[in-house]
C-alpha cells in the first residue's frame, strides 16, 4: 500500500503538529551517542546487516536512512523488512508516494524523503500518515524529517563507500549506527556481533 503526500493532506485534513511517536524524556541526563561502524564488502554482507538489524529493532522503532544515490538504502532496509517476516519483493522505495505501508505484524512504513527539499512539506500532512504511532518507521533521505523528530528516540543508520576502495569494491560500503536511546541497545549490538567480513567475500 501507497500513500502520496496529496492524498495523505486531503483525506485527514489536519496539518502542523508534531510527530505522535514515543519520544526521549528530555527531563532525564543527557545519554552518551553509542556508534557502531562496520565494512560491509557486498551485497550479501548488506543483506546480512539488514537482517540483524530487523531480528532486534524495538517494536515502535525509527530508523533514518541516510547516504547517497546507490549507497544501497533499499537493499538495507529490504533486508530489515525482511526480517520482519514482509517478502524482499514487495518492498520498493516510494519516491513518489512518499510512503509505502507494509502490513504487519509489525505492520511497517517506509518512507523516502527524496523529492522533499525542506522540513515544511511533511507540516502539510498528518504525522500518523508518515510516521507509524503503532509499528516501525524506516525513513530514506531522512534529513527534511530530522526537525521534526528532535526529542524522540531515533536509530540513525548511514552508508557510504569504503574510503580507497572504489575501484577495487565498489559495492563495499560503510555502514555506521547511532543511537543515544537505550531502546537500540540490541539493535547495535547485533549489529556488532555480526563477523568481520572476508576478503574474499564478492
Amino acid at each position: 500500500m501507497s500513500r502520496s503526500p496529496d492524498a495523505m493532506g486531503d483525506s485527514r485534513g489536519r496539518r502542523g503538529s508534531a510527530p505522535a511517536v514515543p519520544a526521549t524524556d528530555e527531563s532525564a541526563p543527557h545519554e552518551t551517542v553509542r556508534t557502531v561502524t562496520l565494512e560491509l564488502h557486498g551485497l550479501e554482507a548488506t543483506r546480512r546487516a539488514g537482517l540483524a538489524l530487523g531480528r532486534a529493532l524495538p517494536p515502535r522503532a525509527i530508523v533514518l536512512c541516510a547516504g547517497g544515490l546507490g549507497a544501497g538504502k533499499t537493499t538495507l532496509i529490504k533486508a530489515v523488512c525482511e526480517a520482519l517476516g514482509i517478502a524482499p519483493h514487495l518492498v520498493i522505495s516510494p519516491t513518489y508516494t512518499l510512503v509505502n505501508v507494509y502490513p504487519g505484524p509489525p505492520c511497517v512504513y517506509h518512507v523516502d524523503l527524496f523529492r522533499l527539499e525542506a522540513p515544511e512539506a511533511l507540516l502539510q500532512l498528518d504525522p500518523a500518515d508518515w510516521v507509524n504511532p503503532d509499528g516501525i518507521t524506516l525513513i530514506e533521505w531522512p534529513e527534511a524529517a530530522r526537525p521534526l523528530l528532535a526529542g524522540q528516540a531515533l536509530l540513525e543508520l548511514e552508508l557510504a563507500p569504503l574510503p580507497g576502495r572504489e575501484a577495487e569494491r565498489p559495492q563495499a560500503r560503510a555502514l555506521t549506527a547511532r543511537a543515544a536511546d537505550p531502546a537500540y541497545a540490541g539493535a547495535l549490538a547485533a549489529l556488532r556481533a555480526l563477523p568481520a567480513p572476508s576478503q574474499a567475500e564478492p
